[in-house]
């Protein structure tokens, strides 16, 4: 696959089966459909960064990456910064207490965004919204879930009632915990950074 055009989506990450058939590689030529476990595509021409977007050529974004040559190396982790439109607050059966559905109207993150300094160095500067979001794209919208004793829930329920931008940082759930049974998009909320007004 040594070329502009042919490459793979993951490296050592597998897509859920849920999943495949849903991931879709977009560029200014056009979006292409993601083929089995590894993701392989095939661009209608070169591109240096490329759209990940669920459900077809037009669906929720779900990354923005620089190409690479043989595979992406996405591993289902999925950082968009935006608003709270609702969050929705169900028992379930599959875990103890409730499940919190938040809708979330976001564009993706830069590659290069991050929450916080690492430990590897960098300047140490409160992160900008504006800064890190790539709107190169348009918004879309997206699902996440996540426990009622979630840390981020408090979080989140702030940020939707003043209506406070958050980044959101998670990942596709895996085959196993069967929330794709429940929820077209199933995305697991990790971490979050809430932003002043």
């Amino acid at each position: 696959m040594n070329d502009q055009h042919s490459g793979q989506l993951c490296g050592a990450w597998t897509i859920p089966v849920y999943a495949r058939g849903l991931l879709w590689i977009d560029s200014e030529a056009g979006a292409v459909a993601v083929e089995g476990d590894k993701g392989l595509f095939t661009l209608p021409a070169p591109a240096d960064m490329l759209t990940l977007r669920w459900g077809g050529a037009d669906g929720a974004v779900l990354a923005r990456l620089p190409w690479r040559v043989d595979s992406l190396d996405w591993d289902g982790t999925i950082r968009l910064g935006g608003f709270f439109d609702t969050i929705h607050m169900a028992a379930s059966g599959e875990i103890e207490g409730g499940i919190m559905v938040m809708h979330l109207a976001a564009y993706p993150l830069k590659p290069t965004s991050a929450p916080y300094p690492v430990a590897r160095g960098g300047a140490l500067m409160s992160p900008n919204f504006y800064d890190g979001i790539d709107d190169s794209v348009g918004e879309t919208f997206t699902t996440w879930i996540a426990t009622d004793d979630s840390p981020a829930l408090t979080l989140a329920q702030d940020a939707l009632v003043t209506k406070l931008q958050v980044w959101c940082f998670g990942r596709l759930t895996a085959d196993k915990a069967r929330w794709h049974e429940r929820f077209a998009l199933p995305i697991w909320l990790n971490e979050m950074t809430v932003f002043a007004p």
